[in-house]
């Protein structure tokens, strides 16, 4: 849901920990393999901030189609005085993940992050996150055109971004909701009392009647009984086939990588009725997909499955249950409200200034560019974006590394 932009006012002033960004060195790593080199260390980066699981997936979101189609930049913001060349956990104070859109060989200056659930795109704490990503969008702005951040913000700050010195520009902001996760109480009786008594009622129900009339059992870890040749099969029998590539790679990156996890519903036959996949760091679980089989829609698998999957994660200590990019299922209406900020920068120029004017009226004659999921299109299509000149009123010294 979009609501009307926030205030662009700039009159709050740098507080100390901002100070620091100011004058920050910066190092951007460009490419895959530079990237996916610190993924350890960008997963207790995570941790540190309390985006727990996010960066788990980083080499299914580098490798993804989306992905393949744009060249990533990982934009870091480093103490001053650490050693510029190289990233650990106590110097890094903030980072962003962009993809710049090129063609061919052209590269067009036009970065945006890679989901517009915020949830693997800026990495910093609460306080910091907003003028981090400003900075981190400043950088790539400095040789770019126009650079997309949606980003996660708790509900209770304020969206006043700070610019480095020497920027200029426009700037504007959006607020949306996403509901995405189901907080986890001590039981699993007292989790569904969250939700409706609908969702509760099919959430029991079909978790008995799978057991009773298929029979299946949940198995929590199913990668002793998959072999890599079953994986496409077990794809184009789902009930929604996917390309193959990314179901390989969906399957691998969560079976395969430190932190992951598949389970599933396995028949007493033996066929899988649901797989489904993710990470798990701290307290929170992060379920980045899942999979039901063809020929079994009056069982409702993804209501059994969902049931299944609470208890087991509750069992684990678990407070958090997440769902990449939120579920169409009626229990995510019962979901906390999380905040989602779109901050988009712009230089002037004949480039950008025609795709933010021609963007809406782009989308209003073709109704196919809105089930496309591009990211940057959905954003600049929104009429109401109020623009204003970037004015910086913070000193950044900056030096500048890439690998």
């Amino acid at each position: 849901m979009l609501h009307t932009p926030l205030s662009n006012s700039l009159e709050a002033p740098l507080g100390e920990s901002s100070q620091n960004l100011a004058t920050a060195q910066v190092l951007i790593l460009t490419g895959r393999d530079a990237i996916l080199e610190h993924h350890i260390l960008l997963q207790d980066y995570a941790c540190k901030t309390g985006q727990f699981a996010s960066m788990h997936g980083l080499q299914f979101t580098l490798n993804q189609e989306y992905a393949a189609r744009k060249i990533p930049h990982l934009v870091c913001l480093i103490a001053p005085g650490a050693q510029a060349a190289s990233l650990t956990l106590n110097s890094l104070l903030g980072c962003a993940l962009f993809f710049e859109y090129h063609i061919r060989f052209w590269k067009t200056g036009i970065f945006a992050t890679g989901d517009n659930t915020g949830v693997r795109t800026v990495f910093a704490p609460p306080e910091l996150r907003v003028d981090v990503t400003a900075f981190t969008a400043a950088e790539l702005l400095r040789n770019g055109r126009i650079v997309l951040a949606s980003f996660k913000l708790p509900t209770d700050l304020p969206c006043h971004p700070h610019f480095p010195a020497g920027l200029s520009g426009l700037w504007a902001t959006q607020d949306r909701e996403i509901y995405d996760h189901l907080p986890l109480a001590s039981t699993f009786d007292a989790t569904l009392s969250t939700l409706g008594k609908r969702t509760r009622t099919h959430l029991r129900y079909y978790r008995k009647r799978v057991q009773e009339e298929l029979p299946c059992e949940f198995v929590a870890d199913v990668t002793p009984y998959i072999d890599r040749s079953q994986l496409a099969a077990l794809n184009s029998s789902s009930l929604d086939p996917i390309s193959q590539h990314t179901f390989d790679l969906q399957y691998e990156t969560t079976a395969r990588t430190p932190g992951g996890f598949v389970c599933g519903l396995r028949h007493a036959d033996g066929r899988w009725l649901s797989l489904a996949g993710g990470w798990r760091q701290h307290s929170t679980t992060l379920l980045q997909w899942q999979s039901n089989a063809r020929g079994f829609e009056k069982f409702s698998l993804g209501t059994a499955f969902r049931a299944f999957l609470i208890e087991d994660e509750i069992s684990r200590g678990a407070a958090r249950l997440s769902f990449f990019g939120g579920t169409s299922h009626p229990m995510g209406h019962s979901f906390p409200i999380d905040r989602v900020v779109d901050l988009v920068l712009r230089r002037r120029g004949l480039l950008a200034d025609v795709l933010v004017r021609l963007a809406p009226a782009l989308y209003d004659r073709n109704q196919n560019l809105a089930t496309r999921g591009n990211l940057l299109g959905d954003v600049l299509r929104v009429r109401s974006l109020q623009w204003s000149p970037i004015q910086s009123k913070a000193a950044h010294h900056a030096t500048r590394s890439q690998l």
